[in-house]
């Protein structure tokens, strides 16, 4: 027996299998009809392991591709039992039969037998090749029953392997070993050389322009070819392109995120605007439309952190010099550039109409009327001006200056009735103006030797306090114009700002040595000691509008605050400024904010709470609560109180600051122990110690029906099904029951199967079943219908579990213990989902998911909330801190965009959820980078991203 070998030089294509299963069609049909076939393919029909249809064809396939002409069946007459015409014509006219011989068709060889001995009828002396699939052929007792119509005792066979039968590709050695057959025989060739000898014969002028087609052709077709490997290689090179954007993206975005990590920390010497810009697209570059991950939403909560107190930053391209608020708290008016004049919105830091000009020369000082309808500046010319106030801008309200001062006017004031003007002036006096006449009243204020930096009246406006470069202090009476009192001393360097209180009892300055002082004003004396803290010169000084608090500015680039009766630093400074900050004052009653301008050429409005930068409390805790809840939509809450009474609240009144709306209800029969609203507010479900449910109204707190008996121990917990129309109950007797809420009737009978108290109820968001958790350690998943355990029970927790919740999507089950852990499992099959949770420092009371189901909130009794990735259970930045007491209950809004919670002394707070985070950041922000900002900062081989949609691009 001996086998068919093809030389090493012969390096044929692997193979590939058609996309139809079909081979190509036949090339050169006429070549055919006039020479017949070089290879005639006979194979079985049938599913495996006999059928070897798929395996043919491609056989065919590639055959036909090295130039052969192959007769496949399937393309002109399907075989069978007996051969038809076609069949008979192709294998007369065929020099090569191949047989495809796997077991099946060997055992069973049917219309394959009758091919080869039609064939041998033939062509008794042409090669007949056999396949020999996975061995068949050297099995003796299967050639012993084919050799009347098959004998391979002298035949040359090829091997080939099941497995290229299974998938129907045409190994690559049969093809190059069946390649073989002398070219000569080679049907296509011999018709190629037919026609061309025929078109010489016929004329040279049409064999001429027939070659000259075919070349024309060759060259088209290698032409297609080069483009399609021309087009191959662009997409190949735009592929490893895109790889490359890519990879530049994610190392840009991690650069951008640490260089504004180390901004926020006043580790690098940047604009904090710089630093949240690039945080923002650092964003945009780690995660082009894809959800963030939780190291980037960290980043984004660090940010906010960092910038706590930061409300609305405004970056102008100029120093300012100095500024002033309105008595409302309205509007604001700031100098830059020297003498350039600006209306601003204080609320939102938005310009008021254009800038304008005020002096020819510098200008030093400005103030609001009482009224807020007119502007006073002083300048370095010598002189004053009046301005009008209007809702489009600053408009001159007199045609001339005032004139008086013999040097720079440093400081002007209003006086409270609106009717006079205060000034100071390098000519070391101060001056009284009259607003009506625009004149000046009486003579000049005579008594310091140095410059009159600062100047205040009083609230009754019956006195002035002057502040100079001579170290000094000094009241007046504003009807006499005569020193109240003697110098007030103290500063050991010259004064820079002072301020009335409210109340007129006090003054606070502040001067060069960077130190204020807070004086009596009855006494002249000094209250306290120098109030120490800034590192430069302190160049403003106010009082809050109740006078509890005091605002300072410096050139050391920071805002501070001070208890405005005892002198006390209040919280940490506001930081952020890059250079002096010339000018910080309140801007609005009632709801402390504070604004600020500096020569780093930004005004920044700052909210003074040292709060959550995410967070704010709603409503105080004032009570001890046994138990307690929200409705899903924020607007109430109830809880079991130590009073054993059942407490309503009204949450929406906390918007208006109205209180809390508590409604107290009367002493039940038991005390509540757990409690739970439904899906629309509307009803509230109460357990009590006795084992009976109760339901009231959701507003009122009026009982609807009587109580429901239930367990045979108390209710410790309840939850509603997501259609509001079931009720499930756990108990201290270790069972759990579900309840038509309708019409209070059980629905089954108690699920046994936990070994302790029940803590905590989920249904699934189909309402189809509900989890259960134990202080057994362990969850158990039930059937609602049925009342059949789903799975196993969930075993991970090392103590009580006290929480559980289900992702909106159903996928996912989240757990919370008192082991102070947080786990995540697989809801179809109970499974446990990655490790658990670590991060809190005592019992986690509350877990929920986010509606799309992205993150998960926990709270806890060590007083802070953690959100982490639902998808891998990572942290996204650090706790929330805020609570004064043990949290007992944590959720989403509805949107996704808030997270409320709420403590054991009913203290609500609402927290802005990742989603917000980057709109938070953007909302503290007036402007994108500009171009030149992008280059410069992110990279210039990165196409420009707006890093906040609703913002302007700042030009270059």
């Amino acid at each position: 027996m001996s086998e068919l070998h093809l030389p090493s030089s012969i390096d044929a294509p692997a193979p590939v299998p058609p996309a139809n299963g079909k081979p190509p069609a036949q090339r050169g049909t006429s070549a055919t009809w006039l020479f017949g076939y070089d290879i005639f393919i006979s194979f079985a029909l049938g599913a495996p392991p006999r059928g070897t249809q798929s395996y043919a064809s491609d056989l065919a396939r590639q055959l036909r591709e090295r130039d052969f002409t192959v007769f496949y069946s399937e393309d002109e007459a399907a075989p069978g039992t007996t051969l038809n015409d076609t069949l008979r014509k192709a294998l007369k006219q065929s020099r090569i039969l191949v047989v495809i011989a796997n077991r099946g068709t060997l055992e069973e060889p049917r219309w394959v037998r009758a091919e080869v001995e039609e064939f041998r009828q033939y062509h008794p002396t042409r090669p007949i090749i056999p396949i020999s699939i996975e061995g068949a052929l050297k099995d003796h007792a299967l050639l012993d029953t084919i050799r009347p119509w098959l004998n391979v005792g002298e035949t040359i066979w090829v091997d080939d392997t099941q497995e290229a039968v299974k998938l129907g590709i045409a190994s690559r050695e049969v093809v190059q070993r069946l390649s073989l057959a002398p070219k000569h025989l080679r049907a296509a060739q011999r018709w190629r050389a037919t026609v061309v000898g025929a078109v010489l014969i016929l004329a040279i002028s049409t064999g001429a322009a027939l070659w000259n087609a075919k070349v024309a052709h060759d060259n088209a077709l290698r032409a297609s070819i080069s483009a399609a490997e021309a087009k191959a290689e662009e997409i190949k090179a735009r592929k490893a392109e895109a790889r490359a954007l890519g990879e530049l993206r994610a190392s840009t975005g991690l650069r951008l995120r640490a260089e504004s990590s180390a901004m926020l920390a006043r580790l690098r010497p940047e604009p904090d605007e710089r630093a949240m810009q690039q945080l923002l697209a650092a964003q945009q570059l780690t995660a082009p439309g894809r959800p963030l991950d939780a190291e980037a939403e960290g980043d984004l909560l660090a940010g906010l952190r960092g910038a706590r107190h930061l409300l609305r930053l405004v970056s102008g391209n100029a120093e300012f010099l100095t500024m002033a608020v309105s008595a409302t708290g309205r509007r604001l008016a700031t100098v830059a550039d020297d003498t350039t004049l600006q209306l601003w919105d204080a609320a939102t830091g938005k310009p008021i109409g254009a800038s304008l000009p005020a002096h020819l020369q510098t200008v030093r000082s400005l103030a609001f009327s009482p009224d807020g309808t007119l502007l006073v500046t002083g300048s370095k010319d010598t002189t004053m001006r009046l301005w009008e106030v209007a809702d489009d801008g600053i408009h001159p309200a007199l045609a001339f200056p005032l004139t008086g001062h013999t040097d720079e006017v440093r400081a002007v004031a209003f006086s409270p009735d609106g009717k006079l003007i205060a000034s100071g002036s390098n000519d070391n006096t101060a001056r009284l103006w009259d607003v009506r006449t625009s004149m000046p009243i009486g003579q000049p204020l005579a008594g310091h030797s140095e410059t009159v930096i600062a100047v205040a009246f009083s609230p009754d406006s019956r006195q002035l306090v002057t502040a100079s470069y001579d170290r000094t202090l000094q009241l007046w009476d504003v009807r006499t114009g005569k020193p109240h009192g003697r110098p007030l001393v103290g500063h050991v360097d010259s004064l820079r700002s002072v301020a009335f209180s409210p109340d007129g009892k006090r003054i606070v300055s502040g001067a060069w040595d960077n130190n204020l002082m807070l004086w009596n004003v009855a006494s002249g004396r000094p209250i306290g000691k120098p109030m120490r803290g800034h590192q430069g010169l302190v160049r403003s000084v106010a009082f809050s509008s109740d006078g509890k608090t005091i605002v300072s500015s410096s050139d050391d680039g920071s805002v501070r605050l001070w208890d405005g009766h005892s002198g006390r630093p209040v919280g940490k400074p506001l930081l952020g400024h890059t250079r002096d900050v010339t000018g910080a004052r309140f801007i609005e009653r009632g709801n402390p904010r504070i604004v600020s301008v500096g020569l780093d050429g930004s005004l920044r409005l700052w909210n003074p709470d040292d709060a959550s930068p995410i967070g704010e409390p709603l409503a105080r805790g004032k009570h001890q609560l046994a138990s307690l809840t929200l409705s899903a939509d924020g607007e109430r809450m109830a809880a079991g109180g130590q009073d054993l009474r059942l407490h309503l609240w009204k949450i929406s009144s906390l918007w208006k600051n109205q209180g809390a709306n508590e409604k107290l209800q009367p002493v039940l029969d038991a005390p509540i122990l757990s409690l739970a609203f439904s899906p629309d507010g509307k009803r509230l479900a109460t357990g009590s110690f006795d084992g009976s449910l109760r339901l009231v109204d959701g507003r009122s707190g009026a009982a609807l029906g009587p109580p429901i008996n239930t367990h045979s121990g108390a209710v410790s917990a309840i939850a509603w099904s997501p259609d509001g129309k079931q009720i499930a109950t756990g108990s201290w007797d270790t069972t759990l029951r579900i309840w038509d809420a309708a019409s209070g009737a059980a629905v089954g009978e108690p699920l046994s199967g936990h070994d302790a108290w029940i803590a905590a109820l989920a249904f699934s968001p189909d309402g189809r079943s509900v989890v259960s958790a134990s202080a057994d350690t362990r969850l158990r998943h039930w059937n609602v219908a049925t009342g059949q355990l789903i799975g196993r029970p969930m075993l991970g927790h090392d103590n009580w579990v006290l929480a559980v919740a289900f992702s909106p999507d159903g996928s996912l089950i989240v757990s919370g213990g008192a082991d102070d852990t947080v786990r995540r499992w697989n809801a179809a099959t109970g499974e446990p989902i990655g490790d658990a949770m670590e991060g809190h420092a005592n019992w986690v009371t509350s877990v929920n998911v986010s509606p799309k189901s992205q993150h998960i909130v926990s709270g806890s009794w060590d007083r802070s909330l953690r959100l982490w990735r639902a998808d891998s259970g990572v942290p996204v930045g650090q706790a929330l801190d805020g609570h004064a007491d043990a949290i007992q209950y944590v959720a989403f809004s509805s949107n996704g965009e808030y997270v409320r919670s709420v403590s054991r002394s009913g203290a609500l707070h609402l927290w802005a959820a990742p989603l917000r985070w980057p709109g938070m950041l953007c909302a503290k922000l007036t402007r994108n980078m500009s171009p030149g900002q992008w280059k410069s900062w992110v990279s210039s081989d990165i196409e420009y991203g707006k890093q906040c949609s609703d913002l302007p691009i700042a030009a270059d």
